[in-house]
């Protein structure tokens, strides 16, 4: 019977210090780029070279937040993933996370994935979008984003450089839109790996939210 009591009670504690800790903790969601879907995690693009997934999870657990990342596929349907994101980002927020210690990093199709997931979920947590803006997405979703927003863009990107000025005029509930032009020369390949011209903005967009 004391065993019984003393294993409840270690349980109880137990449980109490991972909600305290969940609380407490700062959470990265990161969403991939489309190759990764076709490919896997270790896909290499014939033009940009290979996608560094697992060097980009570790960079971002190097920060000290708690990284949240699922590998999609090809049958991953973008609508359904979108919205189970932002229920993982509002049952934080229920367990006590603040919104500002919550963060969405996507690239390329994850970076729209993002867009979305700021369109639906109201809550003013952070998002990095690394490549996501192009004639097609804009004639395509009629997004109004929420959140505090960093679009970063790279001036050699063909493929999804467009800045973000066409987002930023219709997000009129966004609490905060800024964007940055990055020049690596590496098109839209400076999405594919953890350079410093894109992972030091997004930690710096991650901290200022106090």
């Amino acid at each position: 019977m004391l065993r019984t009591s003393l294993l409840l009670l270690v349980l109880l504690v137990s449980s109490h210090l991972n909600a305290q800790e969940t609380k407490t903790m700062k959470h990265v969601f990161y969403l991939h780029g489309m190759i990764i879907e076709v490919q896997g995690v270790h896909a290499i693009s014939d033009v940009f070279g290979p996608y560094k997934y697992n060097d980009i999870i570790e960079a971002l657990e190097a920060t000290g937040f708690s990284v949240h990342s699922e590998v999609r596929t090809t049958k991953t349907n973008f609508n359904a993933f979108c919205e189970k994101i932002s229920q993982q980002i509002t049952r934080l927020i229920n367990e006590g996370v603040r919104p500002q210690d919550i963060s969405v990093i996507g690239a390329s199709k994850g970076a729209m994935m993002a867009m979305q997931i700021s369109d639906i979920n109201e809550y003013p947590v952070n998002y990095i979008l690394l490549g996501a803006n192009s004639d097609r997405t804009e004639n395509t979703f009629n997004w109004n984003l929420h959140g505090r927003i960093l679009g970063i863009y790279e001036e050699s990107d063909t493929v999804a450089g467009k800045d973000y000025s066409y987002w930023i005029d219709r997000s009129s509930e966004a609490k905060e839109f800024q964007q940055l032009k990055i020049n690596t020369g590496l098109g839209h390949g400076f999405l594919y790996r953890p350079i410093k011209e894109w992972l030091g903005p997004a930690k710096e967009w991650m901290a200022q939210n106090k």
